[in-house]
């Protein structure tokens, strides 16, 4: 069974849609779109398709599945709003960044470590 209810949830935060917008614009009530992001109904193959469709990205996407990359990386909509962010930066800044991203997953992992 393939569970987008969480996918559905982060494309519309990412966008800022309300759950009505989403609805209306894929032919349902507000109420089965809700019920689609708790994962107690799965939108139909119809469905996935406008949710696509109205995301403007691939179906493969919507559901989790990416079949292009060797390592099937698939980006979620945070992971595309911090390249979005990260590409704005200036060279400088962006290797200040990653150098700041590296010692945080390092500080991370020993905290980890230590639990």
């Amino acid at each position: 069974m393939i569970e987008v209810n969480n996918k559905l949830l982060e494309w519309r935060e990412f966008y800022g849609y309300k759950q009505r917008q989403v609805a209306e614009a894929i032919g349902v009530n507000r109420a089965t779109y809700a019920n689609y992001e708790c994962g107690r109904r799965t939108p139909d193959i119809d469905g996935l398709v406008k949710l696509a469709r109205f995301y403007r990205i691939s179906l493969n996407e919507l559901v989790g599945c990416n079949t292009s990359g060797a390592d099937n990386l698939v980006l979620l909509p945070r992971d595309r709003q911090l390249l979005e962010h990260f590409h704005q930066l200036s060279d400088t800044k962006q290797k200040a960044c990653l150098a700041h991203m590296k010692l945080d997953v390092e500080l991370e992992l020993e905290f980890r470590d230590k639990k």
